[in-house]
C-alpha cells in the first residue's frame, strides 16, 4: 500500500472585485464563471474589498474526495510561515460558506463563497481528548507515540504511581525527544510485536497513528491482545482536508523535504467498519461534523 497526503492545496488563480458590503458580482452572471475551470476544485475567499479564486490542481485526490472534504466543511487558510502547519488551532484559520451562497441561482456553476469561520474549531476536539486521558489509571500503551503531544496530560497520574505510561516507536530520536520532555515516561523503540505477549495493558492508545500504519485492523487486532478484558482503546485521528495558501507559501511548501506519512485517510466511520468483529464494544464517538475540526475520535471497551 502507497504512502498518500492528507490535505490538498489551494492555489491562488485571479481576483474580482467587489467592495465592502457590496453584493456579488458573480450572482447576475450566467453560465459557469470565468476563470474556473472546474467549480468542484475551486472556492472564492471573501477578502475586503475582493473576492480572490483559489483552485486546486492535486492529482492525489480524485474529485468524489475532494467533495467529500467540502461537504464536512474541511477548508483552512494556512496563517504560519513554516513549510507546514503542525499547530492547527494556531496556523489554520477555518473556512465556512458564505450564507448568501446557499440561495444563489449560480450555487451549481459557481465555486462557492467561503469566509473565516467566527470561532475557533480544534480547541474543543483537543480538550475532549486531554478529559479523557486524565481520567486514566493503570498500565497505558500509547502506540505509535511519535511526539506524544497528549502525554503530558498523565504526568501528575504517572508521578504518583497510578499510571504506568508505555510509548512504542519505530522512530528512536523521537522516543530520546520525548523521554528527556518527560522523564517518567518508558519507550520501546518499535512496533507492537516487540513487547512481551504476556504484557497486558489497561488502555491503549492510538493518537494520530492509526492512519499511518499500513494495516488498521491488524493493529488493533495485536493491541487487543494485550489490552486486560474490560480496559479501553482510545483512537483519534484525522480526515483529509483543503489548505488555502498564497504563492509564497506554496513555493516554500515544494521547495522543503517534506514525504507522505498517510496510508488512508479513515473517518471514525470507515474505521469502526474496519474493526467489526473484534472483541471490543463502543462506548464513545465523535465524529467529524460540518463546523468542527478535522479529527474525530472513537472510544473502545474491551470485552
Amino acid at each position: 500500500m502507497a504512502l498518500r497526503s492528507n490535505s490538498f492545496n489551494f492555489e491562488p488563480l485571479l481576483d474580482v472585485a467587489r467592495p465592502a458590503g457590496a453584493a456579488c458580482p458573480l450572482s447576475t452572471g450566467s453560465g459557469p464563471v470565468e476563470g474556473a475551470p472546474d467549480p468542484k476544485r475551486a472556492l472564492f475567499l471573501r477578502l475586503k474589498d475582493r473576492m480572490r479564486l483559489f483552485v486546486t490542481r492535486t492529482c492525489d485526490f480524485d474529485d468524489g474526495e475532494i467533495a467529500q472534504v467540502r461537504a464536512l466543511g474541511q477548508f483552512y487558510v494556512d496563517r504560519s510561515a513554516k513549510q507546514w502547519p503542525d499547530d492547527f488551532a494556531t496556523d489554520l484559520m477555518a473556512l465556512a460558506p458564505a450564507p448568501e451562497c446557499q440561495e444563489c441561482p449560480r450555487r451549481v456553476d459557481c465555486p462557492g463563497g467561503f469566509r473565516a469561520r467566527e470561532h475557533g474549531t480544534f480547541a474543543d476536539d483537543e480538550a475532549r481528548v486531554r478529559s479523557v486521558l486524565r481520567g486514566l489509571t493503570g498500565g497505558v500503551l500509547d502506540v505509535g507515540a511519535g511526539d506524544a503531544p497528549y502525554a503530558a496530560q498523565l504526568g501528575p497520574r504517572a508521578l504518583s504511581g497510578d499510571v504506568d505510561y508505555l510509548a512504542v516507536d519505530p522512530d528512536g530520536q523521537r522516543l530520546s525527544l520525548l523521554q528527556a520532555r518527560l522523564p517518567w515516561a518508558k519507550v520501546v523503540v518499535g512496533s507492537l510485536g516487540d513487547l512481551p505477549d504476556a504484557r497486558r495493558f489497561d488502555h491503549v492508545l492510538f493518537l494520530r497513528s492509526l492512519n499511518h500504519l499500513p494495516d488498521a485492523r491488524r493493529a488493533v487486532a495485536s493491541a487487543c491482545d494485550r489490552l486486560a478484558v474490560g480496559g479501553t482503546l482510545l483512537l483519534v485521528d484525522d480526515v483529509a482536508f483543503g489548505l488555502v495558501r498564497s504563492a509564497e507559501q506554496l513555493t516554500r511548501a515544494q521547495q522543503g523535504s517534506g514525504s507522505f506519512e498517510h496510508y488512508r485517510n479513515d473517518s471514525s466511520a470507515d474505521v469502526r467498519g474496519r474493526l467489526a468483529g473484534l472483541p471490543l464494544r463502543l462506548v464513545n464517538e465523535w465524529p467529524i461534523r460540518p463546523g468542527g475540526s478535522n479529527q474525530w475520535l472513537l472510544e473502545y471497551q474491551r470485552e
